[in-house]
């Protein structure tokens, strides 16, 4: 049960999308009300943070749970939501986990409205991309076109030279990207980007605009802008508090 029963009352099934994501161990589910205040969770959720039993979470919001620098991207995020009433979908996030670990996630959100169309608040969902099996690179044909992406990141990366290579439409290609990596190419194109720019911010002292040329970045300001969006907080941010952390 959430921590607003009248809240609750006005959003289709609450407890019925408890149960469904109950059984999807690799989806975590929330539900907030406008004031981002968790109303509803799944025990993907409350793991994640280290809590035993998600109702610890509701009545709280983010800013309870994560540290700041992700607690203040998801407020954002919310705030986008709730202001708008426009979904977001598929966004991919790279995430801090408890043990130190890194995680890339795919974050949907989406408004609720009450039956008068006003956004009384958000559900949100959150898949661990977690990492294919050799043999599933190999059926689907992707792992020449991974090869050349992990081999080129500091080259123009087009889609369509891509699929040409692969023998394969742009759609094709994307198609069997999403099967492998859960990621349409061009998503694949900036995790892979983003993941050799956090290695080479934890073990290099580039400066962050040569990290931006290696990774496939025009200019610093371009790495910056991507790096925040999908980490959380601007490179060299991010190069002190691996420093901390390492």
């Amino acid at each position: 049960m959430g921590a607003d029963g009248r809240f609750l009352d006005r959003v289709a099934s609450p407890r019925f999308c408890e149960r469904l994501f109950a059984h999807l161990p690799d989806v975590v589910f929330c539900l907030k009300d406008r004031e981002r205040r968790y109303q509803a969770a799944n025990l993907a959720f409350s793991i994640r943070l280290g809590i035993d039993d998600p109702r610890k979470l509701l009545g709280k919001t983010a800013e309870a749970f994560f540290p700041p620098h992700l607690a203040e991207a998801y407020r954002a995020q919310d705030l986008q939501v709730l202001e708008t009433g426009r979904e977001m979908c598929d966004r991919l996030e790279l995430v801090t986990n408890r043990d130190g670990s890194l995680g890339w996630y795919l974050a949907t959100k989406v408004p609720l409205h009450d039956a008068q169309g006003r956004v009384i608040g958000i559900a949100s969902i959150s898949r661990d991309l977690g990492a294919p099996r050799e043999e599933d690179l190999e059926f689907a044909g992707v792992a020449r076109i991974v090869g050349h992406v992990q081999t080129n990141l500091d080259a123009e990366l087009r889609l369509d030279a891509l699929a040409a290579m692969a023998g394969l439409s742009p759609n094709q290609l994307d198609r069997r990207m999403r099967r492998v990596f859960q990621l349409t190419t061009s998503q694949f194109i900036r995790k892979s980007r983003i993941e050799h720019a956090v290695q080479l911010l934890a073990t290099t002292a580039l400066p962050v605009a040569e990290i931006a040329l290696a990774c496939g970045y025009g200019d610093q300001t371009a790495l910056t802008r991507q790096f925040r969006a999908m980490v959380g907080m601007p490179p060299a941010t991010y190069r002190e508090h691996a420093k901390r952390h390492g």
